[in-house]
C-alpha cells in the first residue's frame, strides 16, 4: 500500500487507506496498549510508558527507551470526535513548545481513509522531510495493530551528509561509488551492478567478517534525479530472512551545501528484522558519509 504526502508551506500532509473500519481505527488512537507498539515506536526501542485521558482538556503521554536514551512525546486533545476526526498538541517535551496535529478519518468501501494534518513550527520546516517519513512509519505501524499483518514492519532513518545532494545521489547509483560503502561495518562490498532506468535491476554482494557472503538485488520503481529513488529490495541469499521483498524509498534534500536524507525500508517481516536492518544501514550510512566527504573533496 502506498502512501501520500505533500509539504504546503509549513504544513504537512501524510494520508493512507486502512482495511479497518473508522471505529475501530479512531479508537486505536486511545487505547494505551495498542498506543505503546505503534505510536511513536522504532524498531529497536522498547515502549516504557503510555498515559492517556481520553477527552477533550486531557491528554497523552508516550515515553519508548531507545538504547540510553527516554524518547518522549506529549500531548493535549483539543478536539475527539469519534470516529471522525481527532485533534492534539504535540511536543516532545511536556513543558516545550508544541504543534497542532489533526486526524480525519472517513469511510472507505469497507476500510477508512486517514488524513493527517502536521501543522509545523516554522523551525521544525528543515526537517519536514524527516517528520513526514515519521508518520509515515507510524501510520504503518497503526495498520498492522488494526489488523493489516501483510503489510510488515516500516525502517525509517534519518541522515545528514556533508556533500551536496547530486554527489550523494551518485554514490546510491553508481557501481563504482556503491561498491565504497554499500553494507554495515566491518563487511566487505564483493560486487554492484546497476541498470539506473525504470524496471531496470540493481544486485550487490557483501562478505561478513566471518566470511558468510550476502547478496541482494531489485528493480527501480521511481527515478527523479537528484532527489528521489525507489526501488525494491529482496536478499537472494541471507540466513536472517531469506528472500523478503521490501521497498526502499531514499529522499534527499540539499541544504546549505549538505544533504538530509530520509530512508524509508517498508514490508520488513518482523520487529527483529526491521531492527537487524536498521543496524545493517546504520554502518553503511557511516560509509556513505565517509565517501560522500571524500568525493566532496576530490
Amino acid at each position: 500500500m502506498r502512501l501520500a504526502a505533500d509539504v504546503l508551506s509549513q504544513t504537512l500532509t501524510v494520508s493512507r487507506r486502512f482495511a479497518a473500519s473508522p471505529e475501530r481505527l479512531f479508537d486505536a488512537w486511545f487505547d494505551p496498549k495498542a498506543v505503546g507498539a505503534w505510536l511513536f515506536a522504532t524498531p529497536d526501542g522498547v515502549s516504557r510508558h503510555v498515559e492517556i485521558d481520553a477527552r477533550v482538556g486531557g491528554g497523552f503521554a508516550v515515553h519508548e527507551q531507545r538504547g540510553e536514551t527516554l524518547a518522549t512525546h506529549f500531548g493535549e486533545y483539543l478536539e475527539i470526535l469519534r470516529p471522525r476526526r481527532i485533534v492534539f498538541s504535540f511536543a516532545t517535551e511536556r513543558q516545550g513548545g508544541s504543534t497542532v496535529v489533526t486526524i480525519d478519518i472517513e469511510p472507505d468501501g469497507a476500510g477508512s481513509f486517514l488524513t493527517l494534518t502536521h501543522e509545523l513550527d516554522p523551525e521544525w520546516t528543515p526537517r519536514s522531510a524527516g517528520i513526514r517519513a515519521g508518520w509515515m512509519g507510524i501510520l504503518e505501524g497503526l495498520a498492522r495493530t488494526t489488523g493489516e499483518a501483510g503489510n510488515g514492519h516500516t525502517l525509517v532513518l534519518n541522515r545528514t551528509f556533508e556533500a551536496p545532494r547530486i554527489l550523494v545521489w551518485k554514490a546510491w547509483t553508481e557501481a563504482e561509488h556503491m561498491m565504497r560503502w554499500l553494507c554495515p561495518a566491518g563487511f566487505t562490498v564483493l560486487f554492484a551492478e546497476v541498470d539506473l532506468r525504470i524496471g531496470g535491476k540493481w544486485r550487490s554482494g557483501m562478505r561478513s567478517p566471518d566470511g558468510n557472503d550476502y547478496i541482494a538485488g531489485g528493480e527501480y520503481l521511481e527515478i527523479d534525479r537528484p532527489s528521489r529513488l525507489v526501488l525494491t529490495h529482496i536478499w537472494e541469499r541471507n540466513d536472517l530472512e531469506p528472500r523478503a521483498n521490501t521497498e526502499i524509498i531514499v529522499t534527499l534534500n540539499e541544504r546549505d551545501g549538505k544533504t538530509d536524507m530520509v530512508f524509508i525500508q517498508s514490508g520488513l517481516g518482523t520487529r527483529e528484522s526491521a531492527a537487524s536492518h536498521k543496524w545493517g544501514w546504520t554502518g553503511a550510512f557511516d560509509n556513505l558519509a565517509r565517501l560522500a566527504s571524500s568525493l566532496k573533496e576530490s
